[in-house]
């Protein structure tokens, strides 16, 4: 009976006064781990620095990674060891076992973000040539585009409230109905 290669999360929170060079031999030891056991890394990020909710080892701060990977169940003791090597830089660590949808959600977000990373930079290009070929006069419209969308995209954070004040009063309709218009 073969083994099946499950997927699995990892969070670990590494001190926030490490180099760079030290960082990077973390990460690259952790990738040659799973590599030695088939995994396939589908998400390995700096999630956030944040404050800790208690000190360790002196450290009030911590910069949390995230690995999200496929691979076979003995990976995990072997990336586990590799984080306990390293005890002094990295303040805590945690895996557990998700499902295979939940590594596909996180693999779709992955592209969407590459996608959206990439497609801005492609249409910056023909709008900077675009404003270089035109006239002055038109360059004055778009310039004032970006700044009424950045009143637009704030608008609906503050307009959030609303809506939940909304489906309370539409669900308190429901039980007498003809309160708008009385149309019997």
């Amino acid at each position: 009976m073969a083994v099946k290669p499950k997927y699995y999360e990892t969070l670990y929170i590494i001190r926030p006064d490490i180099k760079e060079e030290e960082l990077a031999k973390i990460e690259q030891r952790l990738r040659d781990a799973l590599a030695a056991h088939e995994g396939e890394i589908i998400r390995f990020d700096k999630w956030a620095q944040r404050e800790l909710a208690y000190e360790i080892q002196n450290y009030n701060r911590g910069t949390y990674y995230i690995i999200i990977f496929k691979s076979l169940p003995g990976a995990v003791a072997e990336l586990e060891r590799h984080l306990r090597f390293y005890n002094t830089d990295v303040l805590r660590f945690m895996t557990v076992s998700i499902t295979e949808a939940a590594a596909n959600k996180e693999k779709a977000a992955q592209e969407n973000k590459a996608a959206e990373e990439s497609s801005p930079a492609a249409e910056a290009a023909p709008a900077e040539a675009a404003p270089a070929e035109a006239a002055p006069t038109e360059a004055a419209p778009t310039e004032a585009a970006p700044a009424e969308t950045a009143p637009a995209e704030a608008a609906p954070a503050e307009a959030a409230p609303e809506p939940a004040e909304e489906t309370k009063t539409e669900s308190e309709p429901a039980t007498a109905e003809p309160t708008e218009g009385g149309a019997n």
